[in-house]
């Protein structure tokens, strides 16, 4: 039986990704405090400066249900199962949506939570478009994507704690304090959840927080995949791609401007390092 992937737009993939392998994407909604529209009907580019200068913080919400069982049906209308595999639960309500919308749908939908986000969600997106392409089974493609899952890493390097705080994800003193001692943040996406890595003054501690990291990641393990999110400008990413082509060579890495869902919650300035690893 054909197994047909969908996953939502707050993920990275490049255009001719997503055509290879026909994988379809539902746009997750954003707004400047009017009507919120899809998010994919800006680009990421022009999203990063409205955002630099609004004095707002962007708003953001899932898909509507609708949307997701009109697509499910869509696809399963021939007979394929539909494997639906989205944005951790922690950061958006996008996965529930799916789940709910799955039990409307007429045909066969499994819903996935990756636990990752961005480049680190497509390594299961990817993989799993790949599988069922080479005519792999539901059962096949569920096992690899728990392996993968268990073996991605995802790095968040913070310049400030704004939208964070305004976002509701850290308390509002936190963000004071930090900002007027220019503390600058790493995160790591444990289990879904966003955890304290490393914190320093200045941006000289991401620098010092990133080589580490790679340096671990060189000696423990074979890096397969790998890629760095950015949110503003291009040069935020040229220091940590720079510094990965150095210390993993050999990974496939790809290197693109964050969606505008993934950059309201990190704030311009923000990168994103993840990895793809093998023991």
């Amino acid at each position: 039986m054909t197994i047909k992937i969908v996953t939502d737009s707050s993920v990275q993939l490049t255009a001719a990704e997503m055509t290879q392998y026909n994988i379809q994407v539902v746009p997750l909604l954003v707004g400047f405090g009017g009507d919120l529209i899809a998010d994919t009907a800006v680009s990421a580019a022009e999203f990063d400066q409205q955002m630099a200068v609004s004095p707002i913080l962007p708003t953001t919400s899932q898909p509507p249900i609708g949307d997701f069982v009109s697509c499910y049906d869509n696809l399963t209308a021939d007979g394929s199962q539909v494997l639906s595999l989205h944005l951790t639960e922690t950061l958006s309500g996008t996965v529930n949506a799916a789940r709910q919308a799955a039990k409307l749908a007429s045909g066969d939908v499994t819903v996935i939570d990756t636990q990752a986000a961005d480049r680190g969600m497509a390594f299961q997106v990817l993989t799993a478009a790949r599988m069922a392409h080479a005519g792999a089974d539901m059962a096949a493609i569920l096992a690899k994507i728990a392996v993968i899952r268990q073996h991605t890493k995802t790095y968040l390097f913070v310049d400030t704690l704004d939208n964070l705080v305004k976002g509701g994800r850290v308390p509002k003193l936190a963000g004071v304090v930090t900002n007027l001692i220019k503390l600058k943040f790493v995160f790591e996406l444990v289990d879904g959840k966003l955890k304290l890595y490393t914190r320093g003054r200045g941006k000289k501690a991401l620098i010092k927080a990133q080589a580490q990291i790679l340096d671990q990641l060189a000696d423990a393990t074979r890096v397969e995949a790998a890629g760095i999110s950015y949110v503003g400008e291009p040069n935020v990413a040229d220091a940590p791609e720079a510094l990965l082509h150095k210390v993993v060579p050999q990974a496939d890495l790809l290197v693109a401007r964050t969606s505008p869902i993934i950059a309201t919650h990190t704030g311009v300035g923000a990168y994103a390092l993840m990895f793809y690893t093998v023991d």
